[in-house]
């Protein structure tokens, strides 16, 4: 009997009622990895998993009601490695029948156990990667039943998953499609190829749309017989209103082509003219069939025909793909026409050119603008001189006025300055207009670092002409330095009210306009009349045709002016 123990091809182990091991065998030992002189008294609580000891405790425990029991169970090697057992224990009891110590017979099971954990991640992966596929994935027998689906399928027909086995995935398809598809799986079953169809599911919400199915055969190895076939279900209800909308789009294309407000020109690898459309005839002044005899050299202006051409061979070389330039046409009757060319060129589908396409567009208009532009360009060159002698002019009265060289260069920046930011109002409209909030906005700007509540700035929204944007942007410019020298933004509570209004008499337009300063030191009229009260009458009053009044109040200096607008 020692040696049947001994040697036995299964794990045995004897131990007392309390858990310690009484005797091993050899396999038992090679099992755990561990000598028996190792095991021999061990307890059960050294050896067994942590989480599978109180289990191992409590069944022990039962021998004394139970003569055996049998449980899967975990031991644990010296390396911390585990080994999984299906164990069967008994009890064995003294000639008294009573229970003496227990024999547990141990089949190592940790292959097993290894192989229903890969099979577990290989099925878990296999239902994430279902999961994860943009449509439905489905398998069937090789009768066509449904054995499984993803759970996009659910979610997709808003039915428990229950009714997609066997055929009940039909009770999902459009009626009109049913036919069609039972015919279509009749045929591959009986061809065993894969096979690939159309039709429509039911949505949770009721709605059908279009599906692409895709579905291959498996055999066994080795076998002709087809046990399951593997599928998938995608939604392509978009693509199929896209399919729709591209027919009908093709179709307004060709419309669109005829009656183009553009010309749109097909041409060989040579040039010579494949397809025109009306826009090309009507401003070319020649017909259809005479433009399909031509080339594009052919009605181009002789000077423009070189770049074109050039450009032209390298794009049906394939040096470039795209190209643009301008160049003029020649009509039928001899005038010349400007167009804006666009170029491109289509291939077959080893990339050799089939033919060029050519949009044109009449810019006739823009160049008669340009022919404008360079007028308005020396247009402004004249105010630039005009400006130049406005500089010279706040230059001589500063320098003859100042009474330091640094006063006199900061009046000097500080007048330039104001000049410059009107200058930038009246660019941004083109020099024809500005509006007074903008001056103001700009006359005010350099000094908002004293406090933006020092300034009230309120009236309409008049339009000045440029003469009138300098003037009053120049005595603005005077009134703030005025300001902060000696005036309300000196200190530290002063403030500024700059109110205007419009009025109207006998049909001719006026602006009133007022300049009040408050809070600042007391005033005191000033003994002679410096360079800044002469510009502001100046600009203000002679060269605008107004009237200035400007009052130096113990309260504050108030400066009124009445302006004509023209």
């Amino acid at each position: 009997m020692d040696v049947l123990f001994t040697q036995a091809t299964v794990g045995l182990a004897e131990c007392d009622l309390r858990g310690y091991l009484l005797r091993v065998n050899d396999y038992f030992c090679t099992m755990l990895g561990r000598s028996r002189d190792q095991l021999l008294g061990c307890h059960l609580s050294k050896i067994v998993h942590p989480d599978d000891l109180p289990r191992t405790e409590a069944l022990l425990a039962g021998l004394l009601n139970e003569d055996r029991y049998e449980v899967e169970k975990r031991y644990l090697r010296p390396d911390g490695s585990v080994v999984w057992t299906r164990t069967a224990a008994s009890l064995i009891r003294d000639k008294m029948g009573r229970p003496e110590r227990s024999l547990a017979v141990c089949i190592d099971i940790t292959q097993n156990k290894r192989h229903e954990e890969i099979l577990r991640e290989s099925e878990e992966r296999f239902r994430l990667l279902a999961n994860s596929a943009p449509g439905m994935v489905w398998i069937t027998n090789g009768e066509g039943e449904v054995t499984y689906a993803s759970d996009r399928w659910s979610e997709y027909t808003g039915r428990p998953h229950s009714e997609v086995l066997g055929y009940g995935w039909l009770n999902t398809i459009h009626p009109d499609d049913v036919e069609g598809t039972l015919r279509v799986w009749t045929d591959v079953q009986v061809k065993g190829i894969p096979y690939e169809t159309e039709f429509r599911y039911r949505r949770h919400d009721g709605a059908y749309r279009w599906h692409v199915v895709r579905a291959n055969p498996y055999r066994y190895p080795g076998s002709d017989k087809i046990t399951a076939w593997f599928g998938s279900s995608t939604d392509i209800h978009e693509l199929k209103i896209i399919e729709a909308a591209l027919r009908e789009s093709e179709q307004r294309l060709r419309a669109t082509y005829e009656n183009a407000a553009i010309g749109i020109v097909e041409v060989d690898t040579n040039g010579h003219f494949l397809r025109v459309n009306e826009w090309l005839c009507a401003i070319s002044g020649y017909q259809r069939d005479e433009l399909l005899a031509m080339t594009i050299g052919d009605i181009t202006f002789p000077d423009d025909q070189a770049q074109d051409l050039e450009m032209f061979h390298r794009q049906m070389a394939g040096e470039i793909d795209v190209y643009s330039l301008e160049k003029r046409l020649l009509r039928k009757d001899g005038h010349l026409v400007w167009v804006g060319l666009s170029a491109s060129r289509v291939d077959d589908l080893v990339g050799r050119p089939l033919y060029g396409i050519r949009v044109l567009r009449d810019i006739s208009a823009r160049k008669r603008a340009e022919e404008s532009r360079n007028l308005l360009i020396n247009e402004l060159n004249h105010r630039v001189k005009n400006t130049l002698a406005t500089v010279q002019s706040i230059a001589r009265q500063t320098l003859r006025n100042a009474r330091s060289p640094q006063q006199a260069e900061e009046d000097l920046e500080s007048r330039l300055l104001a000049l410059s930011r009107t200058h930038d109002v009246l660019t941004r409209e083109n020099w024809e207009r500005a509006g007074l909030p903008d001056i103001v906005a700009q006359a005010i700007a350099p000094y908002l670092n004293r406090g933006e509540k020092r300034f009230q700035a309120h009236g309409p929204a008049v339009i000045l002409t440029p003469q009138q944007a300098l003037s009053i942007a120049m005595a603005l410019q005077e009134l703030a330095t005025n300001a902060v020298k000696y005036g309300s933004l000196s200190n530290e509570t002063g403030t500024v009210i700059i109110e205007w209004s419009t009025t109207r008499s006998d049909n001719d337009l006026f602006l009133h306009l007022v300049w009040q300063e408050s809070g600042g030191p007391p005033v005191s009229p000033p003994t002679r009349r410096g360079f800044g009260t002469r510009l502001i009458e100046r600009s203000l009053a002679r060269e605008l045709e107004g009237q200035v009044k400007i009052d130096f109040l113990p309260s504050g200096l108030i400066c009124a002016a009445d302006i004509p607008l023209k």
